[in-house]
């Protein structure tokens, strides 16, 4: 009997009815509910919470019974990378606006952990400020793991006085198969921590992943597993993270520097990532020139190409807008949206979420978020209303328009992409008009975006169509 089956018996019980008696009073199938119970047979989600609603249990109990159940259904791993990712898109949907000041936020995040000592913190200060005080771009070689704090506070502490970092390539382990390790989370992990750094700014960052079956907890039974190399100093830490070991001898620290080498040249960028707007363009156009397609996108606004009513929409994007036609950033967006394959066709598979808060916004201000909205002036009221009018007139662009509800993402400033190859294309945009992009090649994270995305309309996190038309008719009434 399943933790699902054996909760629900419970609760049924707590109730002093039996099966028969809760199938009369409830309509309930009383053979369903009896294998219900009993473990033999997993219903629906309707069955699930009309048992709920008949059984009087608090709201705490309900999401208790639900969670069982959806674990039932998909398996713990499917269920807790799903519960991950929805808090990691929660991170770095608002992480955009930190930058300058972002590291000390980073510090109090829970995807952060580990306990270290206050000599282990101030040896590894001191070996990131003698580069930073002698002006060199000297770089720093670890395998500190991405989750780990140290790297994070260090970072807090220094950065708002130097306002840069020295170089910094980590190598990082990912697991061949996540799903099959305890540590599930371990990938995903691994991507949001070393995305969040740079997203506050630190771009001399550069992280490098190779695989493994092992997971993360090996490390506790070497001995000074995690190092810094530099040119002059090497230094050694403890698993604990307690005590460290210190060396400038230039034979030993020479010895550690080739064998970082050996696995470097074994190991794959983590991302490929840029802050030039000219260089996320030739990114993202050189994408879409490829025969890869896109599964799934999330941003504040319905996708251009969804919005779009023709040929004049990109001209009347632009038009008046605070920029120079001859900016390359403009001329390579134009030629990005004007490719078919950007375009919208009725044969296109992809399937585009955005906020309730972001196309009311576009609605009422004429105004995108993210990347779009770079030297943006206000759309005229009348090409919003073209805009929200060809949603509709292309039937929520063949349902593949679905608006996300509050609860699970309130806003967005990013552009994300999940691509029919499993590779990730993240595109931020602070109020500052700094751009970050940031473009991953790795399966299984991709995969695992993939797969939470795809379940958003399974589970009642979207409006459903008719909720959405009724939405937009809303913000054309207003209009």
């Amino acid at each position: 009997m399943s933790d699902f089956s054996s909760k629900c018996r419970e609760y049924l019980k707590n109730t002093g009815e039996t099966v028969y008696q809760l199938s009369a009073s409830s309509g309930l199938d009383r053979t369903s509910l009896q294998r219900m119970i009993t473990g033999k047979r997993l219903p629906g989600m309707d069955f699930v919470r009309q048992f709920c609603d008949s059984i009087r249990i608090n709201p705490s109990q309900r999401q208790e019974l639900i969670e069982l159940y959806k674990i039932e259904k998909i398996g713990k791993e499917i269920y807790y990378n799903r519960k991950y990712i929805q808090e990691l898109l929660r991170v770095i949907s608002t992480q955009q606006m930190l930058f300058s000041s972002g590291f000390h936020s980073l510090t109090s995040l829970p995807f952060y952990s580990g306990d270290f000592s206050l000599d282990v913190e101030k040896k590894v200060l001191n070996l990131f400020e003698d580069i930073l005080l002698s002006g060199s771009d000297e770089k720093i070689c670890t395998n500190i793991p991405a989750n780990c704090r140290l790297i994070v506070q260090v970072s807090a502490h220094l950065y708002p006085e130097y306002q840069k970092l020295p170089p910094v390539i980590q190598i990082l382990p990912l697991h061949q198969n996540p799903t099959a390790s305890p540590d599930y989370n371990m990938n995903l992990e691994t991507f949001l921590c070393t995305i969040l750094p740079i997203l506050c700014g630190f771009l001399n960052y550069q992280p490098y992943y190779y695989y493994t079956q092992a997971g993360r907890e090996l490390s506790c039974y070497e001995l000074f597993p995690f190092f810094f190399i530099t040119e002059k100093k090497l230094l050694l830490i403890s698993s604990d993270m307690s005590t460290f070991i210190s060396t400038e001898n230039p034979e030993v620290i020479h010895s550690y520097q080739q064998e970082f080498q050996k696995i470097l040249e074994n190991s794959s960028r983590f991302f490929q990532q840029s802050d030039s707007p000219s260089q996320i363009l030739e990114i993202f156009g050189s994408i879409m020139n490829t025969n890869i397609t896109t599964n799934f996108a999330l941003e504040s606004h319905p996708c251009l190409a969804l919005m779009s009513y023709g040929p004049d929409f990109v001209q009347a994007l632009f038009e008046n807008r605070d920029i120079d036609h001859s900016n390359s950033v403009y001329t390579q967006l134009v030629s990005i949206l004007k490719q078919p394959q950007f375009a919208f066709t009725e044969n296109d598979t992809s399937c585009n979420y955005f906020t309730l808060n972001g196309i009311r916004k576009f609605a009422q201000t004429g105004l995108l978020d993210g990347p779009y909205s770079y030297h943006q002036t206000p759309l005229p009221k009348e090409e919003r209303r073209k805009s929200i009018q060809h949603i509709l007139d292309t039937d929520m662009g063949g349902e593949k328009c679905k608006i996300l509800k509050h609860s699970v993402l309130p806003e967005t400033g990013i552009h994300l992409e999940v691509l029919s190859d499993y590779s990730v294309f993240l595109c931020f945009l602070s109020k500052e008009d700094t751009f970050m992009c940031v473009y991953l090649k790795e399966t299984s994270i991709g995969q695992a975006l993939d797969d939470y995305l795809s379940s958003l309309s399974e589970e009642e996190a979207v409006y459903t169509k008719k909720e959405a038309r009724k939405i937009l008719l809303g913000l054309l009434e207003q209009l």
